[in-house]
């Protein structure tokens, strides 16, 4: 009976080492999961959370969980919580139910320079150095899109001659929100020019294009060619009156 209790005793000892980071010692029961920050203007350190338990910190452009993985008990849903660092503050949150064995991979964009906090689904591998892969997210002010006003953008490409419709556009372009459709365009000519291009912003209700305070419909468009990026349409003052603008960031 004594040698029963201490082979229990021991089991017990291992499953409590594997709840906490470090590699799973049974996939049967447990799932991991790393978290990486992209480096975008403002991003500082964050805390990592699993239902109220701190397990690691989070610092701009790295990656967590990758030597040590950070652990999720499977078959029952999880809360994944980012603070700010040092404080109580949630950034971003997400509850997972996993399976066992499973792997997840979390990107996180937080800036508040750009006014952003999401996740992110990002593409992996090398980018082509004549081509861009970017999100777009929506920072207008209520001057130039009332926030009772829904929108679609659409991408134009110039060809010389005007700019003509790509195809590519993005439903329901939400304001304070990182779309969710990633977007990988050619930005390089063969001859090395830059290509030009533009979006215009379409009331999804009225169908008319919007329009700054001096009658401008187009937003140009600046790429970092072999780069992933985030580019926010935003607006600023000219002569007290709103103009459109754009900002890209590379991550």
């Amino acid at each position: 009976m004594l040698r029963f209790s201490k082979v229990m005793l021991m089991a017990v000892f291992v499953l409590m080492a594997a709840c906490k980071k470090g590699e799973p010692v049974d996939e049967f029961y447990f799932a991991s999961f790393t978290a990486e920050l992209l480096a975008l203007p403002g991003t500082t350190t964050i805390d990592a959370y699993v239902d109220g338990v701190k397990v690691d910190s989070l610092e701009s452009g790295k990656i967590i969980g990758t030597a040590s993985p950070l652990m999720l008990a499977a078959g029952r849903e999880s809360t994944i919580a980012f603070k700010k660092a040092g404080t109580d503050e949630v950034l971003i949150d997400t509850v997972v139910n996993v399976t066992a064995g499973d792997k997840l991979a979390l990107k996180l964009a937080c800036s508040p320079e750009l006014g952003i906090q999401s996740f992110i689904s990002a593409s992996e591998g090398n980018i082509a150095v004549d081509t861009a892969v970017f999100f777009i997210f929506n920072q207008l002010p209520v001057e130039l899109q009332a926030d009772d006003v829904h929108v679609d953008a659409f991408l134009f490409k110039y060809n010389g001659t005007e700019y003509v419709e790509t195809g590519i556009s993005w439903i329901d372009f939400a304001k304070n929100k990182l779309h969710p459709n990633q977007t990988k365009i050619q930005v390089t000519a063969e001859d090395g020019s830059p290509i030009e291009y533009m979006v215009k912003l379409k009331n999804s209700e009225t169908g008319e294009y919007l329009s700054d305070a001096f009658g401008i419909s187009e937003l140009g468009l600046y790429f970092l060619p072999g780069e992933r990026q985030i580019i926010t349409f935003r607006a600023m003052q000219a002569f007290g009156r709103w103009k459109f603008m754009t900002d890209t960031a590379a991550y």
